[in-house]
């Protein structure tokens, strides 16, 4: 019985003392439980103290700012000058090659004219061609020289006798050269000049020249230029000689 009176007057005062207590906590949570308006005040305070510290912050940032760069001199601009580096100079250009050109065209080079076509040897029995040449040469000679037609049968039965009218390049009788064997020891010319035969008939033309009184007899003539030791033998040449010098006027 006792024990249960003492155990209840425990449990009364633990809920005693838990009253009294309860108060006391709600008094001071109410205390410490900020008011509506002390919370707005809070804030809005707060709020002035972060801006304060940015622009206090912002302050000190462009201090340092201004630590760091070195104030202008005296005429200077304020604004940095960036160096420059010089760009390199531009590549020299390549030499290209010209062009090409298209060349002028050419004059027409005008066409020489032709020289006249020669007159066909005649043929005369019992001649080749060699000979019919050289015949020519005398004829055309003589024209040249104005020998008229007498003279150039004395001439070509004098070339006749002498060497069938054939140009002798070795010497037959002594240095007898030539169409007419003419001589270089006596004066008619190189053996060179003798075995050219338009040489050598100009040279016999010249001589015969002097004996145009002569002309009349044709081995007198003859042998008054050439100085054979047979000269009956030039007549003997005469009448095939005209026939030659006919064949040449007539063709």
């Amino acid at each position: 019985m006792l024990v249960r009176r003492l155990a209840l007057s425990a449990t009364c005062g633990a809920a005693l003392a838990v009253a009294a207590i309860a108060p006391a906590h709600q008094q001071a949570a109410a205390s410490a439980a900020p008011s509506a308006e002390s919370l707005a005040q809070f804030a809005a305070g707060t709020d002035q103290g972060t801006a304060e510290r940015g622009t206090a912050e912002r302050g000190n940032t462009v201090s340092r700012a201004a630590e760091r760069t070195a104030p202008p001199a005296v005429g200077q601009s304020a604004i940095p000058v960036r160096e420059v580096t010089p760009a390199e100079p531009p590549a020299a250009p390549q030499p290209t090659a010209p062009a090409p050109t298209m060349a002028p065209a050419k004059a027409a080079t005008p066409a020489k004219p032709k020289a006249p076509a020669q007159p066909a040897l005649p043929v005369i029995p019992g001649l080749d061609i060699y000979q019919r040449e050289n015949a020519q040469t005398i004829v055309d000679v003589g024209r040249a020289m104005g020998i008229d037609e007498r003279g150039q049968i004395i001439a070509v039965a004098t070339a006749l006798q002498e060497s069938r009218l054939y140009n002798l390049y070795v010497a037959v009788d002594h240095d007898s050269l030539g169409l007419f064997q003419q001589r270089p020891s006596t004066g008619w010319g190189t053996p060179a000049e003798i075995t050219t035969p338009s040489y050598a008939a100009r040279a016999f033309y010249n001589r015969l020249l002097d004996t145009t009184s002569d002309w009349g007899c044709l081995t007198c003539a003859a042998q008054r230029v050439q100085g054979s030791a047979f000269p009956d033998a030039y007549a003997a040449q005469e009448w095939l000689a005209t026939t030659i010098v006919d064949a040449f006027y007539k063709n």
